[in-house]
């Protein structure tokens, strides 16, 4: 079984820090041999959630730009990798109404009580990448929950982060001992296959 791996670029700076890191996550998986997909959340057309609530009805989003897109690909991949900086001691605005305008999901499972996934799929994993220009390790604190929350939404299993911190400048990352191994190892383990889950009936 051939796994997808989802790559999601959150950052405004193309090929800086964090995008980096998501393409090294990503050359590892394709070395694992897993179909990967990429997007740049900042090269979309996204608008924020409405809160309108229209989503409760069937679980679907009204707001027609490129989240209908993404929306699949956040449905079906068998791993999910988000790579963002650390602004003002949070994600980005872009990746971040990415993650709002999933109240979709929210609404399928916790109003509609459906199913986001398909039953007896194999476990979905995830991964989070970042950089900070400070320090400071509690800064990446916000974005951590943040995906906690999204993971236990998307019904995706954490299996990986790499912070990595005191990073600013373009480029610096390459400077930073093992960043490129691990990230790539985070790869690896996104694209392995796993065992189809079964549930006792």
């Amino acid at each position: 079984m051939v796994m997808t791996v989802l790559g999601l670029a959150g950052s405004p700076r193309r090929g800086g820090n964090t995008e980096t890191l998501l393409d090294w996550c990503l050359a590892g998986a394709r070395a694992q041999g897993a179909t990967v997909v990429k997007f740049s959340l900042c090269s979309l057309d996204l608008g924020g959630c409405q809160a309108c609530d229209r989503c409760w009805t069937d679980g679907r989003c009204i707001v027609q730009d490129d989240m209908q897109m993404l929306y699949p690909h956040l449905r079906t991949a068998d791993s999910i990798v988000l790579a963002a900086p650390i602004f003002f001691q949070g994600m980005p605005a872009v990746p971040k109404m990415m993650v709002d305008r999933c109240q979709c999901f929210w609404a399928l499972k916790y109003v509609l009580h459906q199913s986001l996934v398909e039953p007896g799929r194999p476990e979905r994993l995830g991964a989070f990448l970042s950089c900070s220009a400070t320090k400071a390790t509690h800064a990446f604190d916000g974005s951590l929950a943040i995906l906690r929350s999204l993971w236990h939404v998307l019904e995706v299993t954490p299996a990986g982060e790499l912070l990595s911190a005191g990073v600013d400048g373009k480029g610096e990352i390459a400077k930073q001992p093992g960043a490129q191994v691990a990230a790539e190892a985070i790869g690896r383990r996104l694209a392995q296959e796993r065992e189809v889950e079964r549930k006792d009936t």
